[in-house]
C-alpha cells in the first residue's frame, strides 16, 4: 500500500513538470517589409547584395546570378529575431528559446525591374531545437518577426549609394599633346610674319646692268632728261 502511494506521488510530480510545446501564433511578416526596389539596374544591384552579404560575413550556400537566387546562412539567432512556440505544462508556460545550435538563412532574390531599377527581396527561415521538461529535444521552425530582413533591406539601400560602375581615366599626357599642338598651329603664322622680307631688286644701290653712272639715284618712275651735249 505504501508502494503504491509512492509511484501516484511520483507519477503527480512527474505530470507537475512535464509540459507541452506549442508552435508559433506569429503572423509572418508582410511582403512589404521584406522587398525594396532600388534605383540601380540588375547587374549593379547583384553586386550590392552580395556586398552586404560579405559585410554580414554570411556563409553563401548558393547562388544563381541568371535566377536572381541567394542563399546566405546567418549567425544564431534569439527571441528578438523570431517565434519559435510556447512551452506549457501544469506549473506554468514560458516561451521557448532557440538553443545554441539554432540556424538562419536568409534567401534573397534579385529581379530586374525595368532596365534602371531592381526589386530586392529578402525571405529569412529560423530553425533551433527546443527542450520540453521530460521530452526528447524538438526541431521548430520559427517564425519571423520580420526585423533582420528589414535591417538587411535598410543596408542594400545603404550599399546603393556606393556602388556605381567603374570610371575609366584618360591616358597620361594625352591633354598635354593636344595643347602643345595646337599651340603650334596658333605659332605658326606668327613666325613666318616675323621672318625679315627679302631685299627688293629695285632698292639695290648698284645700277642695273647697261644703266649710264649718271643714273645712279634715280627710281626708275622719275621724270630725267639726258644731258645735251656741248656745243661744238
Amino acid at each position: 500500500m505504501f508502494g503504491v502511494k509512492v509511484s501516484i506521488l511520483g507519477l503527480i510530480a512527474a505530470l507537475s513538470v512535464a509540459g507541452c510545446l506549442y508552435p508559433p501564433v506569429t503572423q509572418p511578416p508582410p511582403d512589404a517589409q521584406q522587398e525594396v526596389v532600388i534605383p540601380l539596374p540588375y547587374d549593379l544591384a547583384w553586386d550590392a547584395v552580395n556586398a552586404v552579404i560579405t559585410e554580414n560575413s554570411f556563409h553563401v550556400q548558393a547562388q544563381d546570378m541568371t535566377n536572381g537566387i541567394i542563399e546566405a546562412v546567418g549567425p544564431r539567432f534569439t527571441l528578438h529575431d523570431a517565434d519559435c512556440g510556447k512551452i506549457k505544462s501544469v506549473a506554468g508556460g514560458y516561451t521557448a528559446e532557440p538553443e545554441a545550435n539554432s540556424s538562419s538563412v536568409y534567401n534573397f532574390l534579385v529581379r530586374p525591374r525595368g532596365r534602371e531599377a531592381t526589386i530586392v527581396e529578402v525571405r529569412g527561415t529560423f530553425n533551433s531545437s527546443v527542450k520540453v521538461p521530460l521530452h526528447p529535444a524538438t526541431d521548430v521552425d520559427c517564425v519571423s518577426h520580420g526585423i533582420q530582413e528589414s535591417n538587411l533591406l535598410r543596408e542594400v539601400l545603404a550599399q546603393v549609394k556606393k556602388t556605381h560602375r567603374p570610371e575609366y581615366a584618360k591616358p597620361n599626357g594625352a591633354p598635354d599633346q593636344a595643347a602643345s599642338s595646337a599651340g603650334a598651329q596658333s605659332s605658326a603664322p606668327a613666325t613666318s610674319q616675323n621672318q625679315p622680307k627679302p631685299p627688293s631688286s629695285i632698292d639695290k644701290s648698284e645700277p642695273p646692268s647697261g644703266m649710264p653712272t649718271s643714273m645712279h639715284g634715280f627710281s626708275l618712275g622719275g621724270n630725267f632728261k639726258l644731258p645735251e651735249p656741248p656745243p661744238q
